[in-house]
């Protein structure tokens, strides 16, 4: 059955954003790669640890290890200038530069690790296979950095997802004292006061993402029957 047989009035995306929290957040939540400085209010800080703390995982075993840099980001950014200047040349190594230079006036970073000896202690707890316990990781890492991604945005900050891992891995976790074989770098999320307007975006119509009560094909291009406008465009 499709979704706008049945909830028609979800195709707006801004409708509940008044009294929903949580769409309201999902809504305006966007990458930002542009920041500027501000203040990280210690109640800001408390809520970027009650969302890592928080977030579920299976069988109640977190896989993921949180690190917030702030009053040491600017050597941070070296440290990362350090590694793409080692690792990229030419064009590319140009584009890294640039983006890097948008997020050193920001606050700081949130760098989101997986445990592996938390992912080996729950497949042994629940004797579980290695390929079952690394999909239960994964799915808990996505929600993490959702939850992180939300609570920056309802605190008034922005942020991006950045995947470094490969070229500063191991420079990162050299500089924040974490041994490099049993913590792998998921995500760096710098974060800050947003200094660009975030770029548009069309969402996906629902009918494409959702069925109801059975699975009810959307075709390429197609659109399904709704009583508001399709494919609302927003500011990303």
């Amino acid at each position: 059955m499709l979704v706008s047989e049945v909830v028609p009035h979800l195709f707006d995306p801004l409708v509940d954003a008044q009294d929903a929290t949580l769409v309201r957040l999902l809504a305006s939540r966007r990458s930002i790669r542009r920041l500027r400085p501000g203040p990280l209010a210690p109640a800001t800080l408390e809520r970027i640890v009650a969302a890592a703390q928080l977030t579920p995982a299976a069988f109640n075993r977190p896989s993921w290890h949180l690190v917030v840099v702030h009053e040491r980001r600017a050597d941070l950014w070296a440290e990362l200038e350090a590694a793409f200047r080692e690792r990229l040349e030419g064009e590319r190594l140009s584009r890294y530069l640039d983006r890097l230079e948008g997020f050193r006036q920001g606050i700081g970073a949130l760098l989101l690790y997986e445990d592996r000896a938390a992912v080996e202690a729950m497949r042994a707890a629940n004797q579980i296979d290695e390929e079952r316990a690394r999909a239960y990781s994964e799915q808990a890492l996505g929600m993490v950095q959702l939850a992180l991604w939300l609570a920056l945005t309802d605190e008034g900050l922005a942020t991006s997802l950045q995947h470094w891992e490969a070229l500063a891995g191991d420079r990162l976790a050299a500089f924040l004292g974490l041994p490099a074989d049993r913590y792998r770098l998921v995500a760096t999320m710098p974060f800050g006061y947003p200094a660009e307007e975030p770029r548009p975006v069309e969402r996906p119509d629902p009918n494409r993402v959702v069925s109801i009560e059975s699975f009810t094909p959307v075709g390429d291009g197609e659109s399904a029957p709704s009583r508001v406008a399709s494919a609302s465009r927003l500011a990303s």
